[in-house]
């Protein structure tokens, strides 16, 4: 059996991770944050960097993590940008957060399950699904996604991390190339 291989280079995206810690306290006086900003904790020890800032929401490079937190947890401290919480436990319920989100994921991509795109359009159906691929019954005929870039919305619904569009562009460019 044939099937279109998608490459997450060749969707090309970048999207954050699904989990978010929420438990941060929001605090009442705001501090300025941007890109390249450290953030301090409770204790006064650095927790990571600032690597984007969109909207309310923050996402800190910790150690080999991503973790968006929300903009409204951060306030000006004595050591500058920080949140009520240690890097310790901001990790360890970023981890919890993120190993329950990937069971309901591992739970949700069974074959038949339907798959919508970023762009909130009908992908298709999965007809198998493995650790490391997902093969999708599309329109286009069955096409294999990378694990990695499946989610899940907030409502459950399973999402590939790429638009329409970007797929079908990924299914030319592989077509041309084999």
């Amino acid at each position: 059996m044939s099937f279109k291989y998608l490459s997450a280079a060749a969707l090309a995206i970048g999207i954050a991770s699904p989990a978010i810690a929420q438990d941060v306290a929001a605090p009442s006086s705001a501090a300025t944050v941007e890109a390249g900003t450290t953030i301090y904790g409770s204790d006064g020890a650095a927790i990571g960097t600032v690597a984007r800032a969109e909207g309310e929401l923050l996402l800190l490079n910790v150690d080999e993590r991503a973790v968006p937190i929300p903009r409204n947890a951060v306030t000006s401290g004595e050591s500058g940008a920080t949140i009520n919480i240690t890097k310790t436990e901001l990790v360890a319920q970023f981890d919890q957060q993120m190993a329950a989100f990937e069971a309901k994921l591992d739970a949700a991509l069974t074959a038949g399950a339907a798959v919508k795109t970023a762009d909130g359009q009908a992908l298709g159906t999965i007809q198998e699904a493995s650790s490391a691929a997902v093969v999708v019954e599309s329109t286009e005929g069955p096409v294999t996604l990378p694990r990695e870039l499946m989610t899940l919305d907030n409502e459950g619904t399973l999402i590939v991390r790429a638009t329409l569009d970007q797929i079908k562009q990924a299914m030319s460019a592989e077509q041309s190339q084999g």
